[in-house]
């Protein structure tokens, strides 16, 4: 009988891939496994944990996830595969890569058209998850995302697209691998895993607000996260770090009472911790008044680090300097 070092944990959480056009019921799980060639009787342990689209998980069934997780991985268990929708995969890949145990390895996938979709993506991507957690479970430890035959780092990945079939990518650095005729192939060293954090179970989440920056953008935009109610703030700000100069005593008086992360709202690319640029509301000028420097974290990731940074109880310059000196910032 195989041990539990030889199975695979599969969450079924819900979205695209086990959805059915136009109705609000979800399908048969049993045929989407079936279909990926997963036998109930296997090495596949299959656990339905919710059945939601992912634009509405929460941050507590991700932490959940991930204690989940860590009991299974503390039993012996290596590779998990996470199967749910696309729209926010991108976020819970990195919050879950931030409290999953060191050790395992974490797989997620999900698909673009539904499970009754005339050529429907859901099974290839879910056996290629599969293959990927079995194949690099021990081996290459953290959480990738497997869709249309590529592993993406969940520090990197991003939904590039809406509605193709390859709707992810990793901007400036492309797949850390790739899932080809069953055979998985690693092109890039693993990026270093800062965690686990420890998010207590009886410590909310903190409410951390997202601003993203656009031209002549309104100074009252900014007054609401002066609050109380908010904890954090992540600024979203132009090119490599910029506002404009109306926005930055405000944003500035902002950081004195709270940490406030600075990212760009570019794609790809850095922030301009080093002063390229200089006067009031430039990137230089903000760090200098309070804000800390994200880097190429961007603006959905670096709320999510945030979050967990003030559960955890954890000084977050502190904490964000040594991501940079990781070079993940």
């Amino acid at each position: 009988m195989a041990g539990l070092s030889d199975t695979t944990f599969l969450y079924l959480l819900g979205g695209t891939i086990l959805a059915l056009a136009g109705k609000s019921d979800a399908a048969d799980s049993t045929a989407l496994l079936r279909a990926a060639g997963i036998s109930m009787g296997g090495p596949v342990t299959v656990r339905p944990l919710m059945s939601v689209g992912s634009q509405n998980l929460r941050l507590d069934d991700i932490r959940l996830l991930a204690a989940d997780i860590k009991a299974r991985h503390a039993e012996g268990v290596r590779a998990f595969v996470v199967a749910q929708g696309t729209d926010t995969m991108e976020e819970t890949s990195f919050l879950l890569s931030l409290l999953a145990p060191a050790g395992a390895t974490i797989i997620m996938t999900g698909s673009m058209r539904t499970a009754d979709a005339p050529g429907a993506e859901g099974p290839g991507n879910l056996r290629d998850a599969l293959i990927a957690a079995r194949d690099l479970a021990g081996k290459r430890p953290g959480v990738l995302v497997a869709i249309a035959g590529e592993l993406h780092d969940a520090r990197l990945v991003r939904k590039m697209d809406s509605g193709r079939i390859a709707a992810f990518g990793s901007p400036g650095w492309g797949p850390v691998g790739s899932i080809i005729t069953g055979r998985v192939r690693l092109a890039m060293t693993p990026l270093p895993a800062p965690g686990p954090y420890v998010w207590p179970v009886d410590q909310a989440a903190a409410r951390v607000g997202l601003l993203t920056v656009a031209m002549d953008a309104d100074p009252l935009s900014v007054l609401p996260y002066a609050d109380d109610a908010w904890a954090g703030l992540v600024v979203e700000a132009m090119g490599s770090g910029h506002v404009p100069q109306t926005l930055a005593a405000p944003l500035a008086a902002i950081a004195a009472t709270k940490p406030v992360l600075l990212v760009s709202r570019c794609p790809q690319g850095d922030t301009d911790g080093h002063g390229t640029y200089q006067g009031e509301g430039t990137a230089a000028w903000l760090i200098a008044n309070g804000l800390i420097d994200a880097g190429s974290l961007d603006g959905r990731k670096a709320r999510l680090l945030l979050t967990v940074l003030l559960a955890a109880g954890l000084d977050v310059r502190t904490q964000m300097t040594g991501w940079a000196g990781m070079g993940l910032v």
